[in-house]
């Protein structure tokens, strides 16, 4: 590398790190998928939206957001209602109990990872957190 930043390199680092954190991520998933857990998100943040619109945030197929909405439907997390401005229209909406399986999942998910932060040094700790805002950055 001759001091020179091999790019290459630092993407396949990336990668095997975000692949690892995100299987350590999903086994504590609380029943949820990412996909459910995401799509249930993005309606409680968002508020009652059409599959398509929730399709377009995900940016995924509308089948596939629809075939997310049925599961969630399915398991009582996602209600469909008329949509207001066009009756022959429906819009998702998150149930109470949806609300509690997202925020449980998200709850578990982050006290893990505040788990293993803390075994950090304090200094590892610092650096991390320096990295995020680049992290951050490559996500968007």
């Amino acid at each position: 590398m001759n001091g020179t930043l091999d790019e290459t390199a630092v993407a396949d680092r990336v990668r095997v790190v975000l692949t690892r954190l995100g299987r350590l991520l999903r086994q504590r998933a609380d029943g949820l998928t990412p996909s459910q857990l995401s799509a249930l998100t993005l309606v409680e943040d968002h508020g009652p939206m059409r599959v398509s619109a929730l399709a377009a945030l995900e940016a995924v197929d509308p089948s596939v957001a629809s075939r997310i909405v049925a599961s969630l439907e399915e398991q009582g997390w996602c209600e469909r209602r008329d949509d207001p401005s066009d009756r022959r229209a429906s819009v998702v909406a998150v149930t109470e109990e949806g609300r509690r399986r997202a925020w449980a999942a998200t709850s578990a998910r982050t006290r893990f990872i505040a788990e293993r932060v803390a075994s950090l040094s304090a200094s590892d700790r610092r650096r991390l957190e320096a990295g995020l805002d680049v992290l951050e950055r490559l996500a968007r």
